[in-house]
């Protein structure tokens, strides 16, 4: 079952000399969506998608079923402001072609005071128990409704006699069902605090639980027309910036919306930012690229402003506030992101920002190894500047991508392992240290019930990179457990046969799968107690490397075991070691030893003689020191980092030149 489309509509009126409009205008209002305010759109012919809750691509593709006699469904509206009700309209469908009695007998209520959307247990879960009635005061009905032709989209129509004063209470609207051979379209992608809310006698839900109100992610077809007597400020949208290793000016794209009886559009609109460890808020006027004002009432405008670039390490943070013309405010939520700078020599360390892996484990075993961390939970999620330079830059090309639910890495269709980037990273010999406890069946969607699952036809990743061809999602779902190693290959000598892993420790949750057709070129290294597979490796006659564990490795629980693992991957995908040196090579080693203590000793190769500027920044981004700002000589050059008036921390050293930019991370520990 899947859930359902949903649609409000509303009317404004009022008088300017009481703070209210003179002038009506119709509008509709959206269903309020995990809780917060509904969104209001105008009455008209503006394209469905924009502002019709849609689903299945507007499709009638799906109905609910399992309806029993007294069964009622519907759905939460919060309004945005002061208001009335006028009319509900509600959409259904007959599950034969037959005419037949009505079966259906519309409601609208206010909802009890206290009553929220996360009140309710999910209605198919087995650990939900009924929640309270969302039906308190009656505004209109029970009223038998006139039933559709079968899956069509027509809306019939409750009136509430004497447009009720709603203000901006939560009202609730929904039928009846008593002739079930009536239902209406659904959707299974609605996420929680779910806004459809309805009274189940029972069925495919937690019947042992008993009859009573529960939240489902179904939506159903209900809309409702008010009159609304207050401003509603301006809706302002932006892109949420990726971190990024980019430390040029970077673009913010921002679309407003405003409704004015009187005079819509914004009056000032401003995008305001800082540089964390630094004290000051500064601001940017966005200019404006076009505007839409063809709706009566309405003004639709897009506009964009840049922040100027950054030096690695900094963290910026940024938001919009705007006044509309009547003097309503608006703004946006905060956005974050981290600029950060490549290592060369280094393989990526991607760190998933799921919360599951907020802890980064209980021991890091890539400490001491040359990996460059980007942790999401820091730095956002990454734009292709990062995972660029590890593939065409001067990284190596290796990357360790820990994972979760594989949002970043394996979503469908929009994870990284789908771009054409990854594609040229595995051609090319790339090498991908890949763990994760929902990917694949999670990751990339194959299984919504997180069972058994088969990698979708070539051209995929599962397929074509990473030579999974099936498996079992959630098999082990109890910790610890025994995993049993062949520390007979490259990747697990050393460590031992039998190791105990706890992912309940570590994250939280134990949701662990097993590989049931690989690739004949896998060869195995991890399995459970019956034999099933939990890893394995791979390496392909173009060059790539795989290494793949169906459950997080840092939930090994003896830290010898994952650094064991950590060292002989590293050494596997050779990250960190020299290539042979060729003619006109320009070279920025890294610093070492790291961290350093001490006054320590650097060295630089440039190809031609030029104009050369060695400089040390702090994490903040603030200049340290300049190191080297002069013409020098064709060859290798050393310069010492003086630590005496250093305190402990992370710095960046900037080599630049005509022809050649680099920057090295290091730590200071006294």
């Amino acid at each position: 079952m899947k859930g359902i489309k949903i649609l409000l509509v509303i009317l404004l009126v009022g008088s300017i000399a009481s703070g209210v409009f003179s002038k009506p205008a119709e509008v509709y209002l959206l269903p309020s969506q995990n809780g917060e305010p509904s969104e209001i759109v105008p009455v008209g012919d503006k394209p469905s998608a924009s502002w019709l809750i849609q689903y299945d691509d507007g499709e009638i593709g799906n109905v609910l079923s399992g309806l029993l006699p007294g069964d009622t469904l519907g759905v939460f509206f919060i309004p945005p402001a002061v208001c009335s009700l006028v009319e509900v309209h509600f959409c259904r469908y007959r599950l034969d072609y037959e005419p037949g009695p009505t079966g259906y007998y519309g409601i609208v209520a206010d909802v009890p005071d206290g009553v929220t959307l996360g009140d309710f247990g999910e209605y198919h879960s087995a650990a939900s128990m009924p929640g309270p009635s969302c039906i308190g005061t009656i505004l209109a009905g029970p009223a038998a409704m006139d039933i559709t032709a079968f899956l069509t989209l027509e809306w019939d129509t409750l009136d509430v006699p004497g447009d009720p004063d709603v203000e901006e209470n939560a009202f609730w609207a929904g039928w009846t069902v008593e002739d079930t051979t009536h239902s209406t379209a659904i959707d299974a992608s609605v996420a929680p605090p779910y806004h459809a809310i309805g009274y189940k006698q029972g069925g495919a839900g937690p019947a042992e639980n008993g009859p009573g109100w529960y939240s489902s992610w179904h939506l159903f077809y209900v809309r409702a027309l008010v009159k609304v007597y207050a401003n509603i400020g301006p809706v302002i949208e932006a892109n949420e910036l990726l971190g990024t290793y980019d430390i040029g000016a970077r673009r913010v794209d921002i679309y407003t919306e405003d409704f004015g009886p009187t005079d819509a559009g914004i009056a000032t609109l401003t995008l305001r930012y800082y540089v964390e460890a630094k004290a000051e808020t500064l601001d940017i006027t966005p200019i404006q690229d076009s505007v839409d004002t063809s709706i009566p009432n309405f003004e639709y405008a897009w506009w964009h402003a840049e922040i100027p670039g950054q030096a690695p390490g900094s963290t910026v943070h940024y938001w919009l506030e705007g006044v509309d013309n009547e003097g309503a405010d608006g703004e946006t939520d905060e956005f974050v992101y981290l600029v950060g700078a490549g290592m060369g020599d280094y393989g990526l360390l991607y760190m998933e920002g799921d919360e599951a892996l907020g802890v980064m484990g209980i021991h890091n075993a890539f400490e001491g190894h040359p990996w460059d961390l980007w942790w999401e939970h820091d730095g956002g999620v990454a734009d292709n500047t990062v995972t660029d330079f590890y593939v065409t830059g001067a990284g190596d090309d290796a990357i360790c991508w820990l994972s979760f639910s594989g949002a970043t890495f394996a979503a469908d269709d929009v994870g990284w392992s789908y771009s054409q980037a990854f594609r040229d990273f595995m051609d090319n010999g790339g090498c991908i240290f890949l763990q994760g406890q929902d990917i694949p069946a999670g990751g990339y969607g194959l299984t919504p019930d997180y069972t058994d699952w088969v990698a979708p036809p070539s051209p995929h990743p599962l397929r074509d990179y990473l030579m999974a061809y099936e498996g079992y999602d959630d098999y082990i779902t109890a910790s610890p457990f025994s995993v049993f190693v062949d520390n007979t290959q490259d990747v697990t000598h050393g460590m031992a046969e039998e190791l105990v892993v706890d992912c309940a420790t570590a994250m939280q949750t134990t949701w662990v799968g097993i590989f049931t057709l690989l690739d004949d070129g896998c060869v195995p290294l991890f399995f459970d107690g019956e034999g099933n597979i939990l890893g394995y490796m791979y390496e392909s006659a173009k060059g790539f490397k795989v290494v793949y564990l169906y459950f997080p490795f840092h939930a090994i629980t003896t830290t010898e075991d994952q650094d064991t693992l950590i060292n002989n991957i590293t050494n596997w995908f050779e990250v960190g070691v020299e290539e042979e040196p060729v003619e006109f090579v320009y070279d920025l080693p890294m610093v070492s030893p790291n961290p350093i203590s001490r006054p320590t000793t650097i060295n630089f190769t440039i190809s031609k003689s030029e104009h050369v500027s060695v400089k040390l920044y702090d994490v903040t981004g603030s200049l340290v020191s300049n190191l080297a700002d002069e013409n020098l000589n064709a060859g290798t050059h050393y310069l010492t980092i003086e630590t005496e008036n250093l305190s402990s921390g992370v710095y960046f050293l900037k080599m630049d030149t005509g022809s050649f930019s680099g920057t090295r991370k290091f730590t200071v520990m006294k």
